[in-house]
């Protein structure tokens, strides 16, 4: 249970950070990493690589330097997930833009169809920008103004979590040091969060769609009628794993047997389902 009255220097905080293979729907995890930390001592750190089981885009290997190599054999994302939970355990979570990240973790839990863990989350960016003046809050920008040690693996998760550790105890000093409660904290980084928001929702289907909520279930599969944008219409036979919107955007996640992969469909680019097994252009 949080305790608001609870004086910073004997809060257990964790310091969280992924990275990924972009930041669009059916974005998958290739790191989480944390650093555990009670005031100015660090209890611990956690770091692990994830095999998203798809190749990684070279847009996104060029910021954090992770590439297909490095994650072969690692930890599907459940099993990196249960281990990461196992070391935050009765901790308050901190990330940088923490609804990204929380949202990335609420994603590979609904796909595994695990529950939510219930440690609260803070967000480091929403308490910065009511403690720092200037337009840019991020964490390159505040290495400079919050006086941050600079990390040798930036754009890496441990590197990052390190960064946001270090920045939870420059805004302990602006609040008013380690006998501050930790409601002050909790107001300045506007309010608690939590993975559970971030679970994915199946999105209202309309009539046309309506099979894709049992082909999910059942793992069956279909036959989408996708619109091109033409006078063709394509289709491609998959078998739907999930539905979700993800920020604002309704998508379905689908393994397509053709390709050997999973990939991400638009439901307002799918005219129609049915049951079938045949692909290619309708005229």
């Amino acid at each position: 249970m949080l305790n608001p009255d609870q004086p910073l220097a004997e809060v257990v905080f964790v310091a969280f950070d992924t990275e990924t293979t972009g930041t669009g729907a059916g974005t998958r995890l290739l790191e989480i990493a944390g650093s555990r930390f009670v005031g100015d001592e660090l209890a611990g750190t956690f770091q692990t690589l994830i095999d998203p089981e798809q190749p990684i885009p070279p847009e996104s290997t060029a910021i954090h330097n992770i590439d297909d190599a490095m994650v072969k054999g690692q930890d599907k994302a459940p099993d990196a997930l249960r281990k990461f939970v196992q070391f935050a355990q009765g901790a308050v979570l901190v990330a940088h833009n923490a609804s990204f990240d929380a949202s990335m973790v609420g994603l590979e839990l609904g796909r595994a169809k695990l529950p939510a863990p219930s440690m609260p989350i803070l967000d480091s960016l929403k308490a910065a920008r009511r403690s720092y003046p200037g337009s840019s809050h991020s964490l390159d920008t505040l290495i400079e103004t919050a006086g941050l040690p600079r990390q040798d693996a930036r754009h890496r998760a441990l590197g990052d979590a390190e960064l946001v550790r270090h920045l939870v105890r420059r805004l302990t000093e602006i609040l008013g040091g380690d006998r501050v409660p930790l409601s002050k904290f909790v107001e300045c980084a506007g309010g608690i969060d939590s993975f559970e928001k971030y679970l994915p929702q199946e999105p209202a289907l309309p009539f046309a769609l309506k099979l894709l909520s049992e082909a999910a279930r059942t793992q069956s599969k279909v036959n989408l009628h996708l619109d091109t944008g033409g006078t063709k219409t394509l289709q491609k036979i998959v078998s739907p794993r999930l539905l979700y919107s993800w920020f604002g955007t309704d998508v379905l996640e689908a393994y397509c047997p053709d390709e050997g992969i999973v990939k991400t469909f638009r439901l307002d680019k799918i005219s129609r389902v049915e049951k079938g097994a045949s692909s290619g252009f309708l005229f």
